[in-house]
């Protein structure tokens, strides 16, 4: 398989990012256009010359590499209906307080402004009038007269208030009705979104049984694995390629002076080592962390993605580019959150563990290399 596309994509990311800090010329735009309409043109190609490839694989193979790829987009459409479930659930937390504050308001007012009208009512008009006529010191009738004023000033206010706090209610009552039929939208879309899952998983069973059944004999299981390996191989030398042929304005660090300190990308229990024998003159290049389904996949350091699609026999894999060499690898992935181009931090999530790739059971195939080959990453972490 031609993994050159790996190389086209590095490129046309460096490309974008040394653009933002040519100069504004209408030469030089004209001119980075073009660059770009070049690999954009060269990229299609060869997604055709790649599609035409896999053509040749079994029919296994493509029809699963289809179902997780449905699988991924499925489980990232659901976490983000969650994530805004939680956002909504919040704004309405917050919508119902307000209100509560101002029911409160509502009824404190009302006292207070009924309070106001009975004693103006028992005072009566009369006794207004009479204070008038029979207040002989001005001084006095003067006190009286801005008393009065004070008072009606403070009714008008706390209707004004009250009138408000009103609207307010109003308004609020508006926003959350919205919020409560937007809820039972996302509700419902999540409850579809759950069982197309559900169902995507039973129809990658069946393809996964399917494709045991055409790799059962030994020496199928074999060529398969040499396979893989191959493909990966021809993956990392097309990155490594790419990277050696762009003067990156940002260069990276490596991973040297990390040795012993990394954290791992997932929790769980090492299930294949580093070395371990996978059968007949085959050993794994990395290791196989057996984890939940779902669980966050980490990067172990900060670096840039390279690499970020569905590959034989490592499903849904993500690599990073750490500089000076190194890189890691992590397959088997469910979901993936990042694309190619995308810088990350270390502990950042990049994707969830996820048995694609054919797996029987869910788990991380993570891998460190140094200028292309493997080495153990034992001693690196913590």
């Amino acid at each position: 398989m031609n993994f050159k596309l790996g190389f086209y994509l590095v490129l046309l990311l460096s490309l974008a990012t040394s653009i933002s800090g040519w100069s504004a010329s209408a030469d030089e735009s004209e001119k980075a256009k073009q660059e770009l309409r070049q690999l954009k043109k060269e990229i299609d190609n060869l997604q055709k010359n790649l599609k035409s490839k896999r053509k040749q694989q079994s029919r296994a193979i493509t029809r699963l590499r289809t179902s997780e790829k449905q699988i991924a987009t499925a489980t990232k459409i659901l976490r983000s209906t969650n994530r805004q479930l939680i956002q909504k659930e919040s704004q309405l937390k917050t919508l119902n307080r307000q209100q509560k504050n101002l029911e409160k308001n509502k009824t404190e007012q009302k006292q207070a402004l009924a309070g106001q009208i009975k004693s103006a009512f028992i005072s009566g008009r009369q006794e207004y009038l009479k204070m008038l006529l029979n207040q002989e010191d001005p001084e006095a009738l003067g006190r009286m007269l801005v008393y009065y004023d004070y008072m009606n000033k403070a009714r008008t206010e706390k209707v004004a208030k009250l009138q408000q706090t009103l609207k307010n209610l109003e308004n609020i009552d508006r926003e959350i009705q919205a919020e409560i039929l937007e809820l039972s939208i996302l509700k419902k879309s999540k409850e579809e979104e759950t069982a197309r899952l559900k169902k995507l998983k039973a129809k990658r069973k069946q393809l996964v049984n399917a494709l045991s059944k055409e790799i059962e004999a030994k020496s199928e299981r074999l060529t398969e694995l040499q396979i893989n390996a191959k493909e990966l191989q021809q993956l990392i030398d097309s990155v490594r390629e790419a990277i050696e042929k762009i003067d990156f304005t940002q260069p990276l660090e490596g991973l040297r002076p990390l040795k012993g300190k990394l954290r791992w990308p997932t929790k769980g229990k090492t299930t294949q080592r580093y070395g371990a024998r996978v059968a007949e003159g085959i050993r794994s290049n990395g290791v196989v962390i057996s984890a939940n389904e779902g669980n966050a996949v980490n990067a172990i350091h900060y670096g840039r993605v390279v690499y970020a699609d569905w590959l034989r026999g490592f499903g849904l894999l993500v690599i990073i580019d750490h500089g000076k060499g190194y890189m890691s690898l992590y397959g088997y992935n469910q979901a993936l959150y990042k694309q190619v181009g995308d810088w990350v931090e270390s502990g950042e999530a990049i994707a969830t563990v996820g048995q694609s790739g054919g797996q029987s059971l869910p788990g991380l195939y993570f891998e460190l290399r140094r200028q292309g080959k493997p080495f153990n990453p034992r001693k690196w972490f913590k």
